[in-house]
């Protein structure tokens, strides 16, 4: 292991762009975002084949991202969650009144740093594009909550979707993205890195992923026994908070998921929000991400920052990151041994 671990008794991990891939889920935002700005269902004029939409995901995902400079442009303000990236992408092409890619990018470029300062404000312009009520177009609101589901239903497949959701998807014949899983580094080093951190050390996770979505590939690598029981906190417990509490914008970069995953998924919320938990355990942990959110939510915590270069930006996002605080700086969370 790196000699600088020894400083610390706790990792937390992203998962997306860390230790899986985010491909698919970037493949699946962009789908969402093309059914929902093309088909008649929504706010199209369209019938899709979702078939064949889901074989030509590579190329829609091109033109929808601008060749990924539209994710980059977003995660560098803290977007997170992939529903979140098609989310905002779809808002932007409503208030501007067009598709076109590089139109979007122009405008989500002059967003602020801080995604969590825009999400009202884009929410009360697209609602006025639409003629609709805020309540419409707010994040968590009734758009959100559908266009969430559209996402669930291309990466998880008719199949799992109606398995996991007790309905049949809005949309069929979508094989799902989920079955193409793969480890972002090497499977004996993600493996050899995990087991190595668990003797000595409290591993846990912080992710926008469902707990299914995060736990399905842990177990198929034979992974899980290597996270801390009640480290593994997904955006379950984030929805579970924010109902719970009255709050909306748990997620990160909010700090919430990588303090509910050092105190355990099993830490009381209210207390959390509080500050009223062991401080002195923050001085200690190291938060390992690959986005804007991760570093911003771990600065908002106290922690110690490891950036990984294996997020959309690749190399690109060295100057962010160091830009920002990080304490260290891999080229991916395998250079760790």
């Amino acid at each position: 292991m790196k000699d600088f671990l020894d400083k610390y008794d706790t990792v937390i991990f992203d998962m997306d762009g860390v230790i899986t891939s985010e491909q698919n889920y970037w493949n699946s935002a962009a789908l969402t975002v093309r059914e929902y700005l093309s088909s008649a269902k929504y706010f199209g004029d369209k019938a899709i084949d979702a078939g064949g939409l889901s074989a030509d995901a590579l190329r829609i995902r091109a033109e929808v991202f601008s060749e990924d400079k539209l994710i980059n442009e977003l995660k560098s303000r803290g977007v997170n969650s992939n529903w979140d990236l098609g989310y905002v992408t779809v808002l932007i092409s409503l208030i501007t009144g067009t598709d076109e890619p590089g139109t979007i990018l122009e405008y989500a470029s002059g967003l602020s740093v801080n995604i969590l300062d825009e999400y009202d404000i884009l929410a009360e312009a697209a609602a006025a594009a639409l003629g609709k009520d805020k309540a419409y177009t707010e994040r968590n609101g009734e758009l959100w909550t559908a266009m969430r589901d559209c996402f669930q239903e291309w990466f998880l497949g008719d199949e799992i979707f109606t398995e996991q959701y007790g309905r049949e998807p809005a949309e069929v014949g979508k094989p799902g993205l989920l079955h193409s899983e793969r480890p972002i580094i090497p499977m004996d080093k993600l493996i050899a890195l995990l087991e190595g951190l668990s003797k000595e050390k409290r591993v846990c996770t912080g992710t926008g992923r469902p707990y299914a979505e995060l736990i399905t590939p842990l177990r198929a690598w034979d992974a899980e026994k290597y996270f801390a029981k009640n480290g593994l906190c997904s955006y379950d417990d984030v929805a579970a908070a924010e109902k719970r509490l009255g709050e909306t914008a748990l997620t990160k970069p909010h700090p919430y998921m990588f303090l509910k995953a050092l105190y355990g998924t099993d830490y009381d919320d209210a207390r959390i929000l509080a500050g009223d938990y062991d401080k002195a355990k923050i001085e200690r942990t190291l938060v390992v991400g690959d986005a804007g959110a991760d570093i911003l939510a771990a600065k908002a915590m106290g922690a110690d920052f490891c950036a990984v270069l294996t997020g959309v930006a690749g190399e690109g996002a060295r100057g962010y990151f160091e830009e920002l605080g990080a304490e260290y700086i891999l080229p991916s969370a395998a250079e760790l041994l």
